[in-house]
């Protein structure tokens, strides 16, 4: 975790929890927000909002509780672990275009009526298609969450 973020967290966890962070002190901890990435960027604009908006949040109650319930969503955005991609094999990628070849043959077959697997073509298509699922499943892991 970048120190940026953990900043904003700890920003984001104090005026969620009723406090308030002025401009001075976004701008003093984060002086360039353009190196942040995409949801720390989307965090750092909502409490650039909120330290601007200081003079709404006075008059309207709803308003200043509603900004404080976005600000515990990006909490937990900015809480989740992220995921390292990790690419396919060279393995992994000739077992998944054998197994697309093979799948879209066979439905063809069943959907063109060629009878290559002697009336059985239905069968075979969904039996690839679980085969298929069955080696995808382990790919899914190297998959990056937001």
């Amino acid at each position: 975790m970048t120190s940026a973020r953990s900043n904003l967290i700890a920003m984001l966890e104090r005026v969620a929890d009723g406090g308030d962070v002025t401009a001075q002190e976004l701008d003093k901890v984060i002086p360039d927000p353009l190196v942040l990435d995409e949801r720390e960027k989307t965090a750092w604009e909502e409490l650039s909002h909120w330290a601007d908006d200081d003079d709404i949040r006075a008059k309207d109650i709803k308003y200043a509780a509603s900004k404080r319930e976005w600000m515990r969503g990006h909490l937990s955005t900015l809480r989740d672990i992220d995921w390292h991609p990790q690419p396919p094999s060279i393995h992994q990628r000739i077992k998944v275009g054998f197994w697309l070849a093979v799948f879209l043959f066979s439905g063809a077959s069943y959907q063109l009526r060629w009878g290559i697997f002697g009336g059985y073509d239905k069968q075979v298509t969904v039996a690839l298609l679980f085969a298929g699922l069955w080696i995808m499943l382990p790919m899914l892991g190297s998959l990056k969450r937001h």
